[in-house]
């Protein structure tokens, strides 16, 4: 049966399709050459602007993402854990600027949105919001400085890496702050000086125990060995902080931490067939305070492990794209628990350009989360992504 418009709980998605149906057909008659435009893109000089929009369809058969088992005793907890069912229709606006600094590097400024629409659980409905500013500069004289920050105002119910309340709506947001300053002392060595900041806060209070600072201080080395690869050795101090305390606590138990990483690995030149960087580590952390409470009852351990950050894209030829992840770190549930996992993920992707307007996208990704409670008998999540998707280029624009 076919539904018509006079069901209400249809018309937030109708509308978003119909809206985002009438945008595409909007673009694709467009013509083809704008004032502003040169060579298939909008360009002013040195400044190039790409806008993008994105509609996308999801169906999933556990929005809440429950177990679907049944409590008599606890008919609160049976809400919580049901299994529901919905569609989901996104409308994904977005647009890049990208300021060229001839022979020097780049500016650039971006904006990605991401709003959700259900057909039948409307009132999960939901928005995010990223923006994003990366700055590379090569100074002639031997200084290179760089700036990535990434700020995201959230709503969606997937959580934070640390994946708390997963399934459930919640309003945040993060800025992810990276930065260095380095010299080239010679023509195949040169050091860095690295801050790192990023920030978590939660709107609702009852979420506290998930408000945090980080901040990262590193000193590294880079050498050249061979015409486009360097080799790098880097360490970094950082310290965690927890910034929300409940209305008659203590911070004198929290998840406050300190680190000491050691890094090693290989990077690229931009104009490389491989780019990215290959980066694996060990880690020291140790916690400020041992116990959770004054009752002293519950103790945390520090915890000293390997940990990756690997991206690596490999380009054959200029049709084909293809990316390998590795993953590795250590993730705090709360600031009131001793509850921590290690977060261990790898995955290929690849993707293919065909016909010059449309991009075949397919990729694999398997990630285990390793708990240290209950200790008898640690909890172990095996996670598995499969993903495939054609993207189509409306205009060179866009």
């Amino acid at each position: 049966m076919i539904r018509g418009f006079t069901h209400r709980k249809d018309m937030p998605m109708r509308k978003t399709w119909m809206f985002a149906l009438a945008v595409v057909a909007l673009l694709m008659i467009l013509p083809s050459q704008l004032p502003a435009q040169q060579g298939g893109k909008l360009k002013f000089g040195n400044l190039t602007i790409l806008p993008s929009l994105e509609t996308q369809g999801v169906y999933d058969d556990n929005i809440y993402m429950g177990n679907g088992k049944e409590y008599p005793s606890d008919p609160a907890q049976t809400r919580t854990e049901k299994k529901e069912s919905d569609w989901i229709t996104h409308l994904k606006p977005g647009l890049a600027l990208n300021y060229v600094l001839p022979e020097r590097g780049s500016v650039n400024l971006g904006y990605q949105g991401d709003f959700a629409f259900y057909d039948k659980n409307t009132s999960n409905n939901w928005k995010n919001n990223q923006g994003n500013l990366m700055v590379d500069y090569k100074a002639p004289g031997g200084l290179i400085l760089g700036v990535n920050e990434l700020y995201t105002r959230s709503e969606d119910p997937y959580g934070s890496a640390d994946q708390y309340n997963v399934g459930r709506v919640t309003k945040r947001w993060t800025n992810d702050l990276k930065t260095r300053v380095g010299y080239n002392i010679m023509a195949n060595f040169r050091s860095f000086l690295y801050y790192n900041n990023y920030k978590q806060q939660y709107q609702d209070i009852a979420d506290y125990s998930q408000d945090y600072t980080d901040n990262e201080f590193g000193v590294g080395a880079e050498t050249r060995f061979l015409p486009k690869t360097w080799g790098f050795l880097r360490y970094h101090y950082g310290v965690r902080g927890y910034n929300t305390i409940p209305a008659g606590g203590t911070d004198a138990f929290n998840s406050d931490s300190k680190w000491h990483r050691v890094s090693t690995g290989l990077t690229w030149d931009a104009d490389a067939k491989l780019s990215g960087e290959l980066n694996v580590g060990y880690q020291w952390r140790k916690y400020d305070h041992e116990y959770t409470s004054a009752a002293r009852t519950s103790r945390r351990d520090d915890k000293n492990t390997w940990v990756a950050s690997t991206s690596i894209n490999f380009q054959p030829t200029v049709t084909t794209l293809l990316t390998f992840n590795l993953s590795r770190a250590v993730r705090d549930t709360a600031s009131d628990t001793n509850e921590l996992f290690t977060d261990t993920s790898v995955g290929v992707s690849v993707q293919q350009t065909i016909l010059t307007k449309f991009a075949l996208n397919a990729g694999l990704t398997y990630s285990k989360n390793e708990y240290n409670l209950p200790v008898s008998n640690a909890r172990t999540d095996d996670n598995y992504l499969a993903n495939i998707g054609l993207d189509y280029s409306i205009q060179d624009w866009i």
